[in-house]
């Protein structure tokens, strides 16, 4: 990806099942990310997520409610890449086979793999952005938002500001 400034509008899902979060990745990619997309023009954030789990995953979910808001500057390492996430706690009332093993998703031109993370193996794989590790283990009961420049922080350590 260039240097070249591009912002994006990103809206996730967090589906969380025995203990084990849902997580997804690109084939080119070495990290794990929420489920979800860029939101299309005249959809709403949640309208998204709602639509990237049924096609990515043939799965029909509700939004619960919105965890928080994070503006992540140099997304996924990548220089000028400007992410702005909306991210919501997700449920379902079908049946979602939770394992160890990583499968793939339903969309064949996306060419994502998905796969259950237990809340005690986070610290085990690498997240984007950054921010959400210390997210998803102090999970806030009120809407978040954060600053977080995914070049600046390691595994261990998050560049992130809280501004609420």
């Amino acid at each position: 990806m260039s240097a070249q400034p591009n912002i994006r509008f990103r809206a996730a899902g967090l589906l969380q099942r025995e203990n084990r979060i849902l997580f997804q990745r690109n084939k080119k990619g070495d990290a794990w990310v929420l489920p979800g997309g860029q939101v299309e023009i005249g959809e709403t954030s949640a309208e998204a997520i709602e639509r990237e789990f049924q096609e990515e995953l043939g799965l029909r979910i509700r939004v619960s409610r919105l965890i928080c808001i994070i503006e992540n500057f140099n997304a996924y390492e990548y220089d000028g890449l400007h992410e702005v996430g909306m991210y919501y706690m997700v449920t379902s009332d079908e049946e979602v086979p939770v394992n160890d093993s990583a499968f793939k998703g339903m969309d064949a031109s996306v060419e994502l793999t998905f796969k259950w993370i237990s809340m005690d193996e986070l610290d085990q794989h690498k997240l984007y952005p950054r921010a959400l590790k210390g997210l998803l283990k102090n999970m806030p009961n009120e809407v978040k938002h954060y600053i977080n420049n995914d070049k600046e922080a390691s595994d261990d350590q998050e560049a992130t500001t809280m501004i609420n």
